[in-house]
């Protein structure tokens, strides 16, 4: 079986809109209107950088991105290391995996966004490597030792959103706020040091789901 493999970034795994509202669809199913209102809160906060190496036109993109949930779920980092060919825009393969991060291992300055911080963790790591088709897992997985800093620069960008949409007989309000910062952060990966730009962040969605 061939995986199309997905685009990393740090929105793509802060922003849970989306997410957040298939959830809550999914909670309400076939019985909608056994649960007139839906109310979810999310408030999250982590980080995300990306170092990019090239050697002649094949490039090594190491990421690492660091995700809180601050409404009591899970909170994990991931490592994304993924080969390319710059000129022909052909992915060669990549490795990824995530682990779960205690509270102890990671911290942060949620208010101004100055600095964040993740202590040496270790995490599982699974390759595959890509043709013009998709991409096939290869390899045993490996385990990859990791660590990284993160320094804010520059100023704090706020941003807010509202939303209202229909479904069914169903009407979603969605209000989200948060803020973010551009920064700078260093990796060590097993006996590798990077540098890379990335962001810290926070945000924080409410969703409420009526249903007539």
């Amino acid at each position: 079986m061939r995986f199309q493999p997905s685009t990393s970034n740090a929105v793509r795994r802060s922003i849970t809109a989306l997410a957040a509202t298939a959830l809550v669809f999914a909670m309400l199913g076939g019985t909608a209107l056994a649960a007139p209102v839906v109310r979810d809160h999310i408030a999250s906060s982590g980080v995300g950088a990306t170092s990019t190496v090239c050697v002649g036109t094949v490039c090594t993109a190491t990421s690492v991105f660091v995700v809180v949930d601050n409404s009591g779920g899970a909170s994990q980092a991931c490592l994304d290391i993924s080969r390319y060919d710059s000129v022909a825009f052909l992915l060669l393969g990549y490795e990824n995996g995530c682990a779960p991060v205690a509270e102890s291992g990671f911290s942060m300055d949620t208010k101004g966004l100055a600095s964040a911080a993740l202590s040496p963790i270790d995490i599982t790591l699974q390759a595959f490597t890509c043709d013009s088709n998709g991409c096939l897992p290869t390899g045993a997985p490996r385990v990859a030792h990791l660590g990284a800093t993160y320094t804010g620069v520059g100023d704090t960008n706020t941003f807010r959103s509202n939303s209202k949409s229909t479904f069914g007989g169903c009407t979603m309000y969605f209000v989200g706020k948060g803020s973010s910062r551009n920064a700078t952060a260093s990796f060590t990966v097993e006996s590798q040091s990077l540098d890379a730009l990335g962001s810290l962040f926070t945000s924080t969605q409410k969703i409420k789901v009526l249903c007539h």
